[in-house]
């Protein structure tokens, strides 16, 4: 542990682990696109319009968790510049899709604290709160799509089988972990910046569906709107159970299990799917060399204005 911390404190190893780990990035994304040339075959099929609308969507969903993670940081008494935000919500996407267990927020909690000096306890309640309000929209989404719609009585069991379950986990943990108990008495339901969050997931939850949107109707042009909502709702729950880089499996599943309430068929999922995540490797590694790009422009202006 001595070492590594003498390691980080020194400038040169410092920027040569930095090159490494961009070195390493690199290799991985490379790597994926010469074991799936699909994706390349794939994207240049598409009309530059969806690419474009797509490319935008999900510039929007870094915004969303930029803005969440800024205003997360105002709650904990910690002002962090927007920029960086949208830098470090950047970077964070990259290791949570190709990182296992979705290592994302590890990654952002290890860099607040060594950067800005958060502790830990501090992002781990302002990222319970956007979980619990992420959680909460697309569960409510489902719900009200499972009132509207006529579901087979073994879909109801299940699902309320599943939501006991969850209930009873979520109080097993709540009486045995103090932290967790300590955690929900600090939050503040009269404080701005609570509901501001709130806000951040709801934008999140509107630009995925969205993105989903664009690729279903490409698909099936006759997939609504409100189908599309509820399709991305089942999708962004498929994020807290899955143990693959970018719930490669679980949200497919989720998906289908779901079908009943949003109504679009396996094939359409499925030929949907494949277009997100041809997509999104193409726009995490355009996204990885743009900010390494601003990180560069960003070091000369300062070495400019100290010079």
């Amino acid at each position: 542990m001595n070492r590594i911390r003498a390691i980080l404190k020194n400038k040169l190893l410092r920027t040569i682990l930095v090159i490494l780990i961009i070195i390493a990035t690199l290799v991985v994304f490379t790597n994926y696109l010469f074991t799936h040339p699909e994706v390349i075959t794939l994207l240049l099929s598409l009309p530059p319009a969806v690419l474009m609308l797509l490319a935008i969507a999900y510039i929007g969903t870094i915004v969303a968790n930029a803005y969440v993670l800024s205003v997360s940081l105002k709650m904990i008494g910690k002002k962090v510049h927007f920029a960086e935000n949208v830098s470090l919500t950047g970077y964070s996407s990259v290791v949570n899709f190709f990182g296992p267990l979705q290592s994302g927020p590890g990654f952002r909690a290890a860099y607040l604290k060594k950067r800005h000096g958060v502790s830990l306890r501090s992002f781990l309640y302002a990222t319970v709160v956007f979980y619990g309000f992420f959680a909460v929209i697309n569960t409510l989404i489902l719900l009200i799509a499972l009132l509207l719609r006529p579901i087979n009585s073994l879909l109801v069991t299940s699902m309320a089988l599943a939501a006991t379950i969850a209930v009873l986990a979520a109080l097993m943990a709540y009486k045995k972990n103090a932290r967790a108990r300590e955690l929900l008495r600090s939050v503040k339901l009269t404080s701005a910046y609570f509901w501001l969050i709130g806000a951040g997931a709801l934008f999140l939850s509107l630009c995925t569906a969205g993105a989903y949107y664009i690729e279903l109707i490409y698909v099936d042009p006759t997939v609504n709107a409100l189908q599309a909502v509820v399709y991305a709702a089942a999708a962004n729950l498929a994020l807290f159970v899955s143990l693959t880089p970018g719930a490669i499996g679980f949200r497919e599943s989720f998906l289908v299990l779901s079908q009943q309430l949003h109504q679009i068929p396996t094939n359409v999922i499925l030929s949907a799917s494949i277009i997100d995540r041809a997509f999104y490797v193409i726009f995490l590694l355009l996204l990885f060399v743009v900010l390494l790009l601003f990180g560069a422009r960003t070091k000369l202006l300062r070495s400019s204005h100290s010079s």
